[in-house]
């Protein structure tokens, strides 16, 4: 494959590049990272295309080999600011310190034409452009611990990739006579890797449009919690010993609703859905059902274990206090629990779980009772539950 096709390709996967993200951008609003990697990909694209240019343009050689150097040497900076952009999903001043190398670069050949040594000139920017993207392949995928798409791994790799062969170009110029790849073979496989970093970083936003849809799914838009399809979608096929639901409804809600409307009833389950999710443990499954009634499943519990679990959450419920129109409003909650026992379907259990809370709510309110295999008992009746409570 001749030069004038290699440049060809070369400028052509930027301007795609280019293309693509000021598209996605546009569709799908202010994405950090896609509009400076939009600009990066022109800069480039503009860098290949005076590249590539001949006496024809009415521009000397120096001026056109020193403006090519330049903006390909920022372009990279600014492929580094919108990928730390990308990944850390937010616009930061803090990230666009990747610029400096180029900027130095720039200024070093504003000063001095070391730049119009061919060898020099492509040996310093490939050098360059490797260091800068090590750095972004190396933000990618340390954040992949915090977001695990799997975009960011063919992102990271693409990445990792176009680095080793930038580091391949510039020993091949450093040493001509033993590279183990020549440059023009590596600056074709760069094209590939260009494109691939664009496929990548596209996949990345159409997956975190996809996560979003997910979780807005299964996220209950007021209280911020799992939601009814979530909490049964995440239940086991079968169930087992140790297997518990524990079911709470607010007691008195309606009240609340009636005496200081319903933007005061939203504080309430907003308050009450915080406590729970703060008092249960990270292996729970809990969700709000609808209205008052949240529920929770947990697996390797004992009576005891499980009726202390909503025991817990009563009490710290219990503690919370809200001000409504001068008045102190103390809310409370009811709790049903059942174990799991052979013989029984998930739904025989919840069935058991919610009678209880029956009686819970017929006792008094704000107490927990334990649905065992002998009938509904008041868990404050056995020893072994009072114990539980006690510790």
């Amino acid at each position: 494959m001749d030069l004038a096709t290699v440049l060809l390709l070369h400028k052509s996967s930027f301007i795609v590049g280019a293309i693509c993200f000021f598209y996605v951008r546009w569709r799908s609003g202010a994405t950090p990272g896609l509009g400076v990697l939009a600009g990066s990909f022109s800069l480039l694209a503009i860098a290949s295309t005076l590249a590539g240019l001949d006496e024809s343009l009415h521009m000397s050689d120096d001026a056109r080999t020193f403006w090519s150097f330049s903006l390909g040497a920022n372009g990279y900076g600014l492929m580094a600011v919108g990928l730390f952009g990308l990944s850390r999903r937010q616009n930061s001043l803090r990230d666009w310190w990747p610029l400096l190398l180029p900027v130095v670069l720039t200024l070093s050949a504003v000063i001095t034409p070391w730049y119009l040594n061919n060898g020099l000139r492509a040996s310093v920017f490939n050098g360059s452009a490797a260091v800068l993207l090590a750095l972004s392949g190396f933000v990618i995928a340390r954040d992949f611990f915090h977001e695990r798409l799997t975009a960011r791994l063919g992102l990271s790799a693409s990445i990792w990739v176009a680095t080793s062969l930038s580091v391949l170009v510039v020993v091949g110029f450093v040493f001509p006579n033993d590279a183990p790849l020549p440059p023009r073979y590596a600056f074709f496989l760069l094209i590939i890797c260009h494109f691939a970093v664009a496929l990548f970083v596209l996949v990345l936003v159409q997956e975190r449009a996809e996560e979003k849809l997910t979780r807005l799914a299964n996220t209950d838009m007021l209280t911020g919690i799992p939601n009814r399809q979530h909490f049964f979608n995440s239940l086991p096929k079968s169930l087992g010993p140790g297997d518990a639901f524990v079911l709470i409804d607010i007691d008195f809600f309606k009240r609340v609703n009636d005496m200081y409307g319903h933007d005061k009833g939203d504080v309430v389950l907003i308050n009450v859905a915080r406590t729970i999710a703060q008092n249960v443990p990270p292996s729970c499954v809990f969700g709000r059902l609808g209205g008052e009634e949240f529920s929770l499943f947990l697996r390797g519990q004992t009576q005891s274990s499980a009726f202390a679990l909503a025991e817990r959450i009563r009490e710290a419920v219990s503690a919370v206090s809200l001000v409504f129109e001068g008045n102190q409003v103390t809310p409370s909650v009811s709790a049903g629990v059942a174990l799991w026992e052979a013989g029984l379907t998930d739904q025989d259990v919840q069935k058991r779980a919610d009678q209880a809370l029956y009686i819970a709510k017929n006792n008094g309110r704000n107490r927990v009772e334990l649905f065992s295999s002998a009938g509904l008992t008041s868990s404050f009746l056995a020893p072994e539950m009072a114990r539980a409570r006690a510790g």
